[in-house]
């Protein structure tokens, strides 16, 4: 996939140059007029790789520009070159500080801004894939616990400011020291996996799957019911019990798989760490009346979910 740039300068006749010199080097464009209008166009800033834009212009001129996309959290990691036509020192210099990654005057060769914009462009990735690392469990490929965390207490701030529920939910496979025991590590792995992959079929695109520590899994479902989200994990719960998973030397080359699980609802009382404090009591308490269930609060009461 080739990295997607937003253009920005108010002279048609630049922007067009230059858009035209991008595309030919297999970039994707975006264009703008002004700085404005390259605000609206990058929203959270995940569609595009980098800004470069002119600094000189109309209204709100380049480091205006810089200055808001600094102040966008979402937007503070994007590399920004910025385009110059003057030949004054200190607009160079007042834009380096305020956090553009470099500049080209118009003056330049198309071969020394293709080089400057193939280097910030090379660095965006490499910052996209230290995050990824940063946020992820490299054996799931899911969100790892620090994210979660993350995620749980930004999800947590949003029930409230709009008045929305939040559930969560911690789930854990069963006698899953015995699969390590019986087959190996790597097919404990491979179970992990497999059940990594059924959560990420059945979530929805606003949850968010963790893999919380070792075999347990947290499901945070903004803008949901306990009710709600205990029935998709019930669902899943049936389903992972009715499909075995295929493991290299099990017997029959299959294992059968099953999870327990605890569903609780956002309180008004509740930290971050009540709300899963009673998420995984409810796990544990399905541990202990027999596995393979899944129970929820329902006020100060905890309840079976399914048969």
């Amino acid at each position: 996939m080739s990295a997607r740039i937003l253009l920005v300068d108010d002279t048609p006749t630049v922007r067009y140059r230059y858009e035209i010199l991008l595309r030919r080097e297999g970039y994707e464009v975006d264009a703008a007029c002004s700085a404005r209008e390259a605000l609206k166009i990058l929203g959270d800033g995940s569609a595009h790789d980098l800004v470069v834009s002119d600094l000189r212009m109309p209204e709100m001129d380049g480091t205006e520009l810089l200055v808001a996309i600094r102040s966008a959290p979402a937007l503070q990691m994007l590399p920004l070159l910025m385009l110059t036509g003057s030949d004054e020192e200190q607009d160079v210099v007042r834009a380096l500080e305020l956090g553009a990654q470099d500049y080209v005057r118009k003056s330049c060769k198309p071969s020394e801004l293709l080089a400057r914009v193939k280097v910030l462009v090379h660095m965006k990735y490499l910052q996209d894939e230290l995050v990824y690392a940063g946020e992820t469990d490299m054996l799931t490929k899911l969100s790892n616990r620090r994210f979660g965390v993350k995620r749980l207490t930004d999800e947590i701030a949003r029930s409230r400011r709009y008045e929305r529920k939040l559930a969560v939910a911690i789930i854990d496979i069963d006698h899953f020291k015995r699969v390590n025991d019986a087959l190996g590590h790597q097919a404990g792995d491979d179970v992990l996996v497999a059940v990594a992959s059924e959560l990420s079929r059945v979530s929805r695109e606003s949850d968010c799957i963790i893999r919380w520590g070792g075999e347990e899994f947290l499901f945070v479902f903004p803008e949901t019911s306990c009710d709600k989200a205990a029935g998709i994990v019930e669902r899943f719960r049936q389903h992972l019990e009715q499909h075995a998973v295929p493991i290299e030397g099990a017997e029959n080359g299959m294992v059968s798989v099953t999870v327990s699980g605890g569903v609780a609802q956002l309180r008004d009382d509740d930290s971050l760490e009540s709300l899963i404090d009673r998420a995984d009591a409810a796990l544990y308490r399905a541990k202990d009346t027999g596995r393979n269930r899944l129970l929820r609060w329902e006020g100060a009461e905890l309840l079976a979910v399914g048969p």
